[in-house]
């Protein structure tokens, strides 16, 4: 089979989670797809649940020497990728059986103006041990063309289906923040790719997105909320330094983009 997509999978000490969300690719009614890992060093024995799986021709694994953060990582996993489109997969998250059978259909349909295709998430719930308590359904979204419009939605796209020659014309993942990439690598993609491209939402529930102890989002607030505001200054200087943002907490304590205010032209 020609395959079109590849599933990049960033992996660091998920434990248990990593055969899951293997599983969930293997399991797809669409097959054309390509999977590579890349192992950033982990110290945990995940990968020694997924052994089984690595015989599989379209499977890649790669491993980190040491360890070097979500974007260099991804960056690592983007050089070996050579199909039209690139499926991000969190290491702990899994899809639908018809996930990619759904975003494939929908790639072929849309212009080559469009560099991410999202949708609709399941957010589960997990304490501890690993029990869900609840789930969340993510149901919200729309397609953007206009990058202040993108901005001002606060709005962060999943699951995330990339056109592939996007993401390299674009340089990969960029790693020029005070954290290397290590942080927020997800947002700092979409504001390279809003400025030439169109962002494209879909109303179908595309994505499971595990929440529990040891996510970043649960740990790393304050770094990650330093980071919203870093990323908004650097996509508004990128576009012309013409406005000045303005930033509020909203109920769950994360920074949003409230407003832009135009500066005033010497």
């Amino acid at each position: 089979m020609d395959e079109k997509v590849t599933v990049l999978i960033p992996s660091y000490n998920p434990g248990k989670y990593l055969r899951n969300a293997v599983e969930s690719v293997m399991n797809q009614t669409y097959q054309g797809w390509k999977m590579v890992i890349v192992d950033d060093a982990s110290t945990d024995d995940s990968l020694s649940t997924i052994q089984d799986y690595l015989s599989d021709p379209r499977i890649i694994l790669i491993k980190n020497k040491q360890n070097l953060g979500q974007s260099k990582t991804q960056n690592v996993g983007l050089e070996q990728i050579d199909t039209r489109f690139t499926m991000m997969l969190d290491s702990d998250d899994w899809f639908f059986p018809d996930t990619l059978e759904i975003l494939m259909n929908e790639a072929e349909r849309v212009p080559d103006e469009v560099g991410l295709i999202c949708g609709k998430k399941t957010i589960v719930i997990e304490n501890e041990d690993g029990e869900v308590l609840y789930k969340i359904l993510d149901i919200k979204g729309r397609s953007f063309d206009d990058p202040y419009e993108f901005l001002l939605e606060n709005f962060i796209p999943y699951p995330r289906f990339y056109r592939t020659s996007a993401l390299k014309k674009v340089g990969g993942w960029p790693t020029d923040d005070p954290y290397e990439g290590r942080y927020l690598e997800d947002r700092r993609m979409d504001v390279l790719l809003i400025k030439d491209y169109k962002i494209h939402w879909i109303d179908k529930m595309l994505y499971n997105y595990r929440k529990h102890i040891n996510n970043v989002t649960v740990n790393k607030k304050a770094i990650l909320n330093e980071m919203i505001k870093w990323n908004i200054h650097y996509a508004l200087n990128k576009w012309g330094n013409k406005f000045e943002p303005q930033f509020s907490i909203n109920k769950n304590g994360w920074v949003e983009l409230s407003s832009l205010i135009p500066k005033e032209k010497n």
